[in-house]
């Protein structure tokens, strides 16, 4: 495992700066105090034939006046007379846009969403507007989809704002920043086609930007570090105020950078993804259960489980500090799992997916004696038909059964006479699923136990 720290002193000002950034992109500068957050990215616009600053400025600045500021900082001497071919640079924060959309494309359990002050219902298609906060409580989940295709999935327990959505008019680009206040978020990012495209994700102590790549980011709630970790495209983090000030570290798919409240920035190799131990069995009992080949270099492990091979609309998830991982009940169906490894470093891993298929089916059972013999009874949960199978073994577990009896519908069977004798008894069960479109049958036992009959 590589890991590389680069330690910087506070500012005088006792204000720090952490930028992640996706290149190539432009400089995008973050004050700690995530409220107050700067912006001095810059676009480039190249004249062209019957051009000028004034009209400019009329059609794509959102004050006219504007044309000032742009003219003082590109050094131009007549606003009306420009060359053609010439570039200037204006900074975003300048530039007209309309609103651009983010939809609910998928939640679960108890999600809160607020815009302007007011809580709104949600409801899958919702849209989502710039200014707005989102929340999960434990055991829920969102995922927004937002108008290029790009998705955004907060698992538990996170809390994120909207801070822009917007479109460029001058640059027919998107604007896209997002602030994760605490908790995790999953960024899948569709690849940009625009330069002046823009993807960002503010935590308060960093800002990652990006052009179309699958990341995620998470705030440590105890210490307030920022974890970036990558798993598709390519990363640069920085300390400072800006890239030309500070050491830059490359991030690229596998690996993932930390940067601390103190001002450290730490670089890790993400472990590699965990192997599940039979992956494909089904998920029969109450619980769901995962186990993982373990490793001494996890220190946990992580499975989501989701509808979707997307992972849009995700159903459960659960964090082990071991090899097994437990998950509680969802419905009957086919789902994908994604299982990561947590690392000693406190990086999450590399993502493995998984399907099976889930079909509640328990069954237990229990032997006593009746008035009318030995009354073996046995209970199960599940839905669809169930048909049961019972066996009795006189002596070792091995041997063939003396009574066989298939076919059974009911919960129960009892036997007179049973000769004095150590007996191994279970019962099976042979369940058919509900849906139509779902032929398979499946089928499970008891383990066999003991019965001894003594005169």
């Amino acid at each position: 495992m590589v890991y590389r720290k680069t330690k910087r002193n506070y500012f005088s000002s006792l204000r720090l700066y952490a930028v992640l950034l996706l290149s190539p992109v432009c400089v995008l500068p973050l004050v700690a105090q995530a409220q107050t957050s700067t912006d001095n990215a810059r676009v480039d616009y190249t004249f062209k034939r019957g051009d000028t600053l004034i009209a400019l400025a009329s059609k794509y600045l959102r004050k006219r006046s504007d044309y000032v500021a742009v003219q003082r900082l590109n050094r131009i001497a007549s606003p009306r007379f420009i060359p053609v071919g010439k570039t200037i640079s204006i900074p975003f924060r300048l530039l007209k846009y309309r609103r651009s959309e983010a939809n609910l494309a998928a939640f679960r359990g108890n999600v809160a969403i607020a815009a302007d002050g007011q809580a709104i219902r949600p409801v899958q298609g919702l849209e989502i507007a710039e200014g707005s906060r989102l929340s999960t409580s434990a055991g829920s989940f969102l995922t927004l989809q937002l108008e290029d295709g790009s998705r955004i999935s907060m698992p538990s327990n996170s809390k994120m704002r909207i801070m822009r959505l917007r479109h460029i008019l001058l640059t027919d680009s998107v604007d896209y920043e997002l602030a994760v206040d605490s908790g995790r978020m999953r960024s899948k990012v569709t690849p940009f086609d625009k330069k002046a495209d823009r993807y960002r994700v503010r935590t308060p102590v960093a800002v990652s930007a990006v052009r179309g790549t699958d990341y995620r980011t998470r705030v440590d709630g105890a210490t307030g570090t920022a974890f970036s970790e990558t798993v598709e495209g390519a990363v640069d983090v920085a300390a400072g105020d800006s890239f030309e000030d500070g050491q830059t570290v490359a991030v690229p798919a596998g690996t993932g950078a930390a940067a601390s409240v103190t001002g450290d920035i730490a670089k890790a190799d993400l472990l590699s993804p965990p192997e599940l131990i039979d992956p494909a069995k089904v998920q029969s009992e109450e619980i769901l259960e995962f186990a993982v080949t373990p490793r001494p270099a996890a220190a946990g492990h992580r499975v989501i489980v989701s509808t979707d091979a997307g992972f849009v609309d995700i159903v459960a998830e659960q964090l082990s500090d071991d090899a097994t991982i437990s998950l509680p009940t969802i419905e009957d169906g086919r789902y994908f799992a994604k299982a990561t490894a947590i690392g000693q470093d406190g990086f999450e891993g590399m993502p493995a997916t998984y399907a099976f298929k889930r079909q509640l089916s328990t069954l237990s059972g229990s032997a006593g004696k009746g008035d009318f013999g030995f009354r073996f009874k046995w209970t199960g949960a599940g839905s669809g038909k169930r048909v049961y199978r019972f066996q009795l073994i006189l002596g070792d577990e091995n041997n063939i059964p003396i009574v066989d009896e298939a076919g059974l519908t009911q919960d129960v069977i009892t036997l007179s006479d049973l000769p004095d004798g150590e007996y191994y008894w279970r019962v099976g069960v042979t369940q058919y699923s509900d849906d139509p479109e779902d032929q398979d049958v499946f089928q499970k036992w008891t383990d066999f136990e003991k019965l001894t009959v003594a005169g």
